[in-house]
């Protein structure tokens, strides 16, 4: 039986101190990132979506919200699809991207309590199981963030993480890609 689900990152936040936020509490959507998903709801309200997730973030309930009225369906939470769990969530951005972006995922990072591409993987792949398990045959609408998007979309197509693949093939906010899955196979559009 073919399950459709449909991976998006929520929308863009407002975030004037360019702070890395990760799971800080408070990080809203910008005034554009609700207008860009006001227009993505547009684009998503002929799939037949009939279910919506969202990860517990501020920003992923609005996002989730905004879809939710569009469609008429109200959402569900799962912490299954959260945003990684950050050791360095209040660093400026910049600083970030410069000094520990590329090797966030390293030996050295995890040892000190970030979480693993391993970690996110499995709890990303636990909630495609659960939906798959719940809704057989059914669309749905999750909204979650960039990281545990991709990294999910790389272990179930047999891609190792790495930043490359990361850096290639990330999603901007709004964005989706739609994961189909039937029987034991994946494949992403």
């Amino acid at each position: 039986m073919k399950t459709i689900i449909y991976f998006i990152r929520h929308g863009e936040v407002y975030n004037p101190k360019k702070i890395l936020y990760g799971r800080l509490p408070g990080f809203k959507l910008s005034k554009l990132g609700i207008e860009t998903i006001k227009e993505v709801a547009k684009k998503l309200k002929k799939r037949g979506i009939q279910y919506i997730y969202a990860s517990p973030m501020l920003r992923t309930r609005q996002t989730a919200e905004i879809l939710g009225k569009s469609l008429g369906i109200k959402y569900k939470i799962s912490s299954l699809i959260n945003e990684v769990n950050l050791i360095f969530a209040g660093m400026p951005t910049d600083v970030f991207k410069r000094d520990i972006q590329k090797d966030l995922y390293s030996k050295k990072y995890i040892s000190l309590g970030q979480e693993s591409v391993e970690e996110i993987g499995e709890r990303m792949l636990k909630f495609v199981q659960y939906i798959k398990k719940r809704h057989p045959g059914e669309k749905i609408l999750v909204v979650s963030h960039g990281d545990p998007i991709q990294i999910l979309r790389a272990i179930t197509s047999n891609i190792k993480f790495t930043w490359e693949y990361k850096y290639d093939n990330y999603l901007q906010t709004g964005d989706w890609y739609t994961l189909v899955s039937e029987n034991n196979h994946y494949s992403w559009r």
